[in-house]
């Protein structure tokens, strides 16, 4: 009968052992998950669930060190002495260089289950920091994307105030470089194709730069500079009286040169502006970049 007792009792007490491995674990899981990146807390409350599963607690002393933290946990009649038994230690690489370290000191035998607890939280505990110090490097990238983007957004107002000037003042001038033509110069234009009569040369030039001013002062044209920037300065100008409409013995009668050599200017200019392979009309390609 005394040896059924003994073997009820310790099946029991084997059940409890069980039943706080369990619990333990349970509230190790419901720790980590929950955990918001306290490193210190974690670990002082994972030391006090390890301490408390062992087979006697009071007698037991947890210690728990990371590079940055310590979290630890004495039994009630061992914090003031503590005289050694047994000790188990486990250690972890986390985060490539950092390591963790979970001493159980016990003032009894730490049997295989208890170790088996302590490895395992220590792998638990690894893997949980290596997700806290990911989530900061997180939490930080995403502060600097987010002050980099005011930032940004700072400077783009202030690039689109500037531009805005810059527009303001473009129109500005073209208003007073507008001002200034019809001030100063159609009225001599005006005399000068009054008095030539029936000079047709003098007439022409005369329109030429009338239709001139007017393509400069009508819009931007960007296209047209950097139409010039390709040709010669004899270019420019043919292409100036091609784009108004003039033919091939008109610009020839104009510029006082032979046709042939209008043609070989016509041929080149459309080689430099790439269209010798195409069917785009010259006049209407130069009238287009206006």
């Amino acid at each position: 009968m005394r040896s059924d007792n003994h073997e009820l009792e310790e099946l029991r007490h084997t059940l409890a052992e069980r039943e706080k491995e369990l619990d333990a674990l349970y509230r190790l899981s419901t720790l980590f998950s929950r955990t918001t990146g306290d490193v210190r807390s974690v670990l002082m409350n994972t030391a006090s669930i390890l301490g408390t599963s062992m087979e006697h607690p009071d007698l037991v002393k947890v210690v728990i060190t990371t590079d940055t933290h310590t979290g630890t946990y004495s039994g009630g009649e061992v914090s003031g002495s503590f005289v050694e038994a047994d000790e188990h230690v486990a250690e972890r690489t986390y985060s490539m260089t950092r390591r963790i370290r979970v001493a159980v000191r016990s003032a009894t035998h730490i049997d295989g289950r208890e170790k088996h607890l302590i490895t395992s939280t220590t792998e638990l505990l690894a893997h949980l920091l290596q997700r806290i110090e990911l989530d900061q490097v997180l939490v930080e990238s995403t502060k600097t994307l987010q002050r980099q983007a005011t930032e940004l957004e700072s400077k783009n107002v202030a690039l689109r105030e500037v531009l805005s000037q810059i527009e303001y003042e473009k129109k500005s001038i073209l208003c007073d470089a507008r001002a200034h033509v019809d001030t100063y110069i159609r009225p001599y234009l005006h005399e000068i194709a009054e008095r030539a009569g029936n000079d047709f040369i003098v007439r022409s030039r005369v329109q030429q730069l009338e239709a001139s001013l007017d393509s400069l002062l009508e819009r931007d044209n960007h296209r047209l500079v950097e139409i010039a920037h390709r040709l010669s300065p004899r270019e420019v100008e043919i292409s100036g009286l091609i784009r108004n409409g003039l033919t091939t013995k008109e610009i020839s009668s104009f510029l006082n040169i032979s046709e042939t050599t209008v043609e070989r200017h016509r041929n080149t200019i459309r080689r430099k502006l790439n269209l010798n392979n195409s069917n785009i009309n010259l006049t209407s390609y130069l009238r287009a970049a206006q």
